[in-house]
């Protein structure tokens, strides 16, 4: 409830570029043979589904093979695909793309009974030959040539590199993060808090709008003050049932280009508190299975890209008075590393137990991923802001938590936006600091 508002939105750049590393194109299309629901290019840049699947059986089609592409990267059909489904697919795409014809020829002839592992098709998808890969079941035992004879002609497909995709993971050892959001731009806030505070933050937050881009800048300057960025993508303008149909994936490729080029971990949310009603996102005013497919496939998206160096932080606004419940807002364990909470201690009865209690413990009902206090602060008018930050590092500390992110920023209108910093106030700062003692691993 507290991230910035967003900027202008600029024109045209959703648009999805030409050329472009990684699955820049998804087709949906019934024209695939009975047994076969998705398949994928081999060069890693197409995936063509059935249209006729609902949403929820075409998302885990496409998943299964983003998974398959990540793991073996020359394979990338469908898995369990019988083999005369594969022999249906072979003859039917020696028909639709006349220049390969011979060559599929070869391969189903081949194939014969004992087809599986690896073949090679040849199959059409708006109007451009693509290359394909397919696996059905267990690859066969290994063909010898006759003596005096020669191996049949191999097909040959293109395949993105093996090391293509980045790996990074974080420890999600309890009490090991320290997290700041700094009042101002550029890193200067964050050191400026750093020095007030006598510890140094390794988790920094900041949050981008729709269509930005990721800051390779600012997170290389995290990155060398021992610290990992932390980026809740808020979809400003845009609506979720849009973005899980696939309509901003050229942004959404190009981001996760730019976070695996990065090559080093990223601790991504989005759309967060989207229990609370403040955001467009929000209770009543987006469904929860819009989120649900929205988080969904961004995930889908950035693991085909094999940006596989992003710690996922699913991040609810804490439960009280006018925010709804989580449960049904949950994307499900494929799709989370941590669970973020955000909370705010604002008046003088505020305490750990009744600020974040509820909600750790319907996310313990949920999962039992690792929660880090996404995004928190304890403000001036609770009358004891010491009193409070102190209470906040041991509630941390009781339940095991990854640790906190404080929110440094100055504000001045109402309860839940106080002037939340605390340089200049050598109480508040004291008693951060021998809290933050207590985080071992900060």
């Amino acid at each position: 409830m507290t991230s910035q508002p967003p900027p202008a939105r600029r024109s045209g750049r959703h648009s999805q570029p030409s050329r472009m590393s990684g699955i820049t194109r998804i087709v949906q299309t019934d024209e695939l043979p009975d047994g076969v629901n998705a398949l994928a290019s081999a060069d890693g840049k197409t995936i063509i589904v059935r249209a006729s699947l609902d949403a929820f059986s075409r998302r885990g089609a496409m998943r299964e093979v983003m998974t398959t592409i990540r793991r073996f990267p020359r394979l990338a059909l469908y898995p369990a695909v019988a083999a005369e489904s594969i022999r249906q697919l072979l003859r039917r795409t020696s028909v639709a793309v006349s220049g390969a014809g011979q060559a599929v020829q070869q391969v189903v002839a081949t194939a014969g009974d004992h087809l599986g592992g690896v073949v090679v098709a040849v199959t059409a998808a708006a109007g451009t030959a693509i290359a394909v890969t397919a696996t059905v079941g267990a690859s066969p035992p290994a063909r010898h040539p006759a003596p005096g004879s020669s191996p049949p002609p191999a097909a040959h497909a293109s395949a993105p590199s093996p090391d293509r995709a980045v790996h990074a993971r974080l420890s999600a050892k309890p009490l090991s993060r320290l997290g700041v959001f700094g009042d101002g731009p550029g890193f200067a806030p964050v050191e400026q808090f750093a020095a007030a505070t006598h510890h140094q933050p390794n988790v920094v937050l900041y949050y981008s709008s729709w269509f930005e881009k990721f800051q390779t800048g600012f997170a290389d300057q995290i990155s060398a003050s021992g610290a990992v960025p932390l980026v809740q993508i808020n979809p400003f303008g845009v609506s979720l049932a849009d973005i899980a149909a696939g309509r901003y994936d050229g942004y959404l490729i190009s981001y996760a280009d730019q976070v695996r080029s990065f090559g080093r971990s990223v601790i991504i949310g989005f759309a967060h508190e989207p229990n609370g009603n403040w955001y467009p996102w929000g209770q009543g005013r987006s469904s929860p299975a819009s989120f649900i497919a929205a988080w969904r496939h961004i995930v889908d998206v950035f693991r085909a890209q094999g940006a596989d160096n992003v710690t996922w932080l699913w991040t609810v606004n804490s439960i009280g008075e006018g925010v709804g419940p989580i449960a049904g807002l949950w994307p499900g364990a494929a799709y989370v590393t941590w669970v973020g909470i955000d909370g705010y201690y604002v008046r003088p009865g505020d305490t750990f137990a009744s600020v974040f209690g509820p909600t750790i413990t319907a996310v313990r009902q949920l999962t039992s991923d690792q929660v880090l206090i996404s995004e928190t602060a304890a403000g001036p008018a609770t009358g004891d802001q010491p009193g409070k930050i102190a209470d906040l590092f041991a509630g941390v500390r009781a339940q095991h938590l990854l640790g906190l992110v404080w929110f440094d920023k100055a504000q001045d209108k109402g309860p839940y936006r106080q002037d939340w910093r605390l340089e200049g106030d050598p109480a508040a700062i004291a008693a951060f600091r021998r809290g933050a003692d207590y985080l071992p691993g900060s």
